[in-house]
């Protein structure tokens, strides 16, 4: 019992994250899609009436059950590989960083193409983390663990077409979300490695 306690104190931003994502989707339930209205990514809102706080309340909110479930399964996932490794709070830091660069991202999007939808998903944050551990397979000459260069390339170019090629997909969120992942992992690798930590 013991032993598990240790394991889940390794991973306790990921599941504080899981949480929080799952509570917002019960409250959705309960409530209605006033939860959406109020936390939603939506340009207007976020210029016109300056509610910035959308940048980040979009990324824990959730369309539908299916979306959810995908979204988390993959957070635990990659924050159980990630968190142990560079620590709870450069996760934390990762994962929001993410998610807003993700928020950002879609909003430069919205505001560019003229475009006015709602958006919601963790999938900005998640994909952070997929850039991040681009880096981590990187700086360990192609392969972090089980996950190879070949592998993380072909998921990366997999989560993009199917982002391009769906009406539903916020890409700009995505890819937006990888770049900030990417670079974030890489600014704290390089000063972890300045200070003679890796």
């Amino acid at each position: 019992m013991s032993s598990n306690t240790e394991n889940w104190k390794n991973y306790c931003v990921t599941l504080i994250l899981f949480v929080i994502n799952a509570a917002a989707y019960i409250l959705y339930i309960k409530v209605g899609d006033a939860v959406y209205d109020m936390g939603s990514l939506y340009a207007r809102a976020v210029i016109s009436d300056g509610e910035f706080y959308r940048l980040i309340t979009c990324t824990f909110l959730h369309a539908d059950a299916a979306h959810i479930i995908g979204n988390m399964l993959f957070a635990v996932g990659l924050g159980e590989m990630l968190e142990r490794e560079i620590g709870h709070l450069r996760f934390a830091v990762l994962y929001l960083v993410s998610g807003l660069g993700g928020s950002l991202f879609s909003l430069t999007y919205m505001v560019m193409s003229a475009q006015e939808y709602r958006s919601v998903g963790a999938s900005g944050a998640i994909s952070g983390l997929i850039g991040a551990l681009l880096v981590l397979v990187l700086v360990n000459h192609g392969r972090y663990g089980a996950v190879s260069l070949g592998r993380i390339i072909l998921g990366i170019c997999y989560m993009i077409y199917t982002g391009v090629q769906s009406t539903t997909t916020d890409n700009a969120a995505h890819i937006g979300g990888l770049v900030c992942g990417f670079l974030t992992m890489l600014i704290m690798y390089l000063a972890r490695r300045g200070r003679g930590n890796l």
